[in-house]
């Protein structure tokens, strides 16, 4: 039963990825898109590395949802971005780190006029630490670089 239930979860990501035209957020709406990302997943890791969908699942930790949107803008999409950065795939990391746009845009999460859920503001941490940790001289550079005024 066990083999069957994974069979069939790992189905569907496959599924999604066959289709000629797919967008993050129906991949985001898997359940077992976490568990594909750890196991290395080629197709998917090859499609969440590009820069707009890593830029996307920045978006989802660094800014705050309309106070409309679906539970799944404001409460899975964020997590569920948050955990694939913390999967640690060195791939969508390297994307991240080494492009000054998509460091700059993590941290205007930090810019004072931007106030910001307790829920984000631990996906946020959770992002720097992993990348402190798993690309320290790449994330010290940027630091070091950028005229971070806050």
């Amino acid at each position: 039963m066990f083999v069957v239930a994974f069979f069939f979860f790992f189905l569907q990501v496959e599924t999604i990825l066959d289709k000629d035209s797919y967008t993050l957020e129906e991949l985001l709406d898997e359940d077992e898109i976490i568990q594909e990302c750890k196991a290395l997943n080629n197709r998917l890791i090859n499609f969440l590395r590009e820069k707009p969908q890593v830029e996307q699942l920045l978006r989802y930790i660094v800014e705050e949802a309309d106070s409309d949107a679906e539970k799944k803008r404001t409460i899975k999409f964020p997590f569920i971005a948050c955990e694939i950065f913390t999967c640690e795939v060195d791939i969508i990391l390297r994307t991240l780190v080494d492009d000054r746009e998509l460091m700059d845009l993590l941290f205007s999460f930090l810019e004072p006029d931007r106030n910001h859920s307790t829920q984000l503001a631990g996906y946020f941490s959770k992002v720097v630490i992993c990348l402190l940790m798993r690309k320290t001289m790449p994330f010290m550079n940027y630091i070091q670089v950028s005229n971070l005024p806050y």
